[in-house]
């Protein structure tokens, strides 16, 4: 069985905090052509990328935090078929297809609102999870922790289980 803090390192709030400072003020220091566009641009692609990331981590965590409170352990549930990538669909086509299309679409100066709106968008999903799952956490004295259960099959690793654990702090 391997054991990760959930939901990251603790440094990762850091890190998502300086890329969503380093983001805000490159756009803000770079963009010199239309603003207004630029900034919706930004504004657009934040929003977008923060709503399709935050989206299957919460509805998952959301699930599972009733089994954490009553049983100190959920599994996670596996979704099967179209309903399992959609959420990946729809973050590709945020973070790739979107500004590959505005690449050909727009006029050059344009793209670096949308890039520098998807880098901030996701180091936003990341700060206010991190912030939000620690919350909910400290809320119950509790300190959270992601599972995989492994078994060796044929000398390869295959998932068996995966879910997250809750210790009392």
């Amino acid at each position: 069985m391997e054991m990760r803090p959930y939901p990251g390192s603790r440094y990762q709030p850091i890190v998502s905090t300086i890329l969503l400072i380093l983001s805000a003020s490159l756009f803000l220091t770079s963009t010199s052509a239309d603003f207004a566009l630029n900034a919706a641009l930004f504004v657009i692609f934040a929003s977008l990328t923060f709503s399709v990331a935050i989206f299957p981590q919460y509805t998952e965590f959301s699930v599972m935090r009733g089994d954490l409170v009553k049983n100190g352990a959920a599994k996670s549930r596996v979704s099967k078929g179209l309903g399992r990538l959609m959420p990946l669909f729809s973050l590709l086509f945020v973070l790739v297809v979107a500004p590959i299309l505005l690449i050909l679409v727009a006029p050059p100066g344009l793209f670096l609102g949308a890039v520098t709106g998807i880098i901030a968008g996701f180091s936003g999903f990341q700060l206010a999870f991190t912030v939000y799952i620690g919350r909910w956490s400290k809320a119950r004295g509790l300190r959270l922790s992601r599972y995989t259960l492994f078994s060796s099959e044929g000398g390869k690793r295959l998932v068996v289980e995966y879910g997250l654990r809750a210790e009392g702090m």
